[in-house]
């Protein structure tokens, strides 16, 4: 029996060939079977301390050395046979990959959980940055939630967006494609910068360096830098536009950029990232255009500057707040 396999069975990274020839393997002889056995209990015992990455490494590896040495002295002939043989050479070999991992994952992202399974990000009333096993950088805006796994055999790193926005900083690896699955919508890359936000029936992409490719239902687009695309979830319908403007990026950059851009896409933009109801009162004042930097702090300060530069009257009326 092929080594690697049998660590890829164990890790439940094999395809379905590799899972049927070990099972065989096992099936076919009792012996095999009971090797088998003894290799996976020292797997599951040293798989119990890489998941409890809590622990005192002190204290996780007196508990490993107690349970084996409990287990040799329970069964001190069958051990000895199992300690000569070629079995006890593999299975040493996978207890130091495990506690070794176990070790290193102290010092990963989530306690390098993503190598054996997914991993759940939350962020809910405030942004959150995080940094994935691969070097990859991830903001996610208020209320979104994803999910990702980058396992040790996986030819690709896997991320999942369930819902809100984030704006990825993918770290390069032409090997293991980056991709996100949004809706029926997928994203790959292999090392670029890129936002997407799902809201609705709608996915949106757009790209800051690098390329993108977006596929859905067979269909396929590739972006380039300041390229939008607006992904239909129900039709599979992609229209791809230029991006006018960085407000979308407000989360990641702590500021709002207005360049010459109509009013009403800033007040957009403040609305949805304070809570706030913002309206403008005059339709002549909506294409207005406003040239500002605003910090991403007190939204009254905010106002302040809108009125300032543009000259304007701002009042608060029932529970509004009304650009005039």
């Amino acid at each position: 029996m092929n080594e690697e396999k049998l660590i890829k069975y164990l890790l439940q990274e094999s395809d379905s060939e590799e899972t049927k020839a070990v099972q065989e393997w096992i099936a076919s002889d009792a012996a095999n079977q009971k090797q088998f056995e003894e290799i996976k209990w020292i797997w599951d015992s040293s798989n119990v301390l890489l998941e409890k990455s809590d622990m005192d490494e002190n204290q996780a590896w007196q508990k490993f050395t107690t349970l084996r040495d409990k287990k040799i002295a329970n069964n001190p002939q069958q051990n000895q046979r199992f300690l000569r043989s070629n079995w006890f050479r593999v299975a040493a070999a996978i207890t130091l990959i495990v506690v070794s991992a176990w070790v290193y994952s102290a010092f990963l992202p989530q306690s390098g959980r993503a190598y054996f399974s997914s991993v759940e990000l939350q962020s809910e009333s405030t942004h959150m940055e995080v940094q994935l096993l691969d070097g990859t950088d991830i903001t996610l805006n208020r209320n979104t939630k994803v999910t990702y796994s980058q396992k040790l055999f996986a030819n690709e790193r896997k991320v999942s967006l369930e819902y809100g926005e984030a704006f990825f900083d993918v770290k390069r690896n032409e090997a293991k494609p980056f991709v996100i699955q949004s809706d029926r919508a997928q994203i790959t890359v292999l090392g670029t910068s890129f936002h997407v936000k799902t809201y609705e029936n709608t996915t949106e992409v757009i790209v800051v360096t690098g390329s993108v490719q977006v596929e859905i239902e067979g269909r396929k687009e590739i972006l380039k830098p300041d390229e939008k695309l607006s992904i239909n979830q129900n039709t599979g319908e992609m229209v791809k536009t230029l991006q006018t403007n960085k407000l979308y990026n407000y989360y990641v950059s702590k500021k709002f950029q207005a360049d010459r851009i109509p009013l009403e896409e800033l007040v957009a933009t403040l609305n949805e990232a304070y809570d706030a109801n913002i309206e403008i009162a005059k339709v002549e004042l909506r294409t207005l255009p406003i040239t500002t930097t605003l910090e991403y702090g007190l939204l009254s300060e905010n106002l302040e500057v809108i009125r300032e530069t543009l000259n304007l009257k701002i009042t608060q009326r029932g529970g509004k707040i009304i650009i005039e």
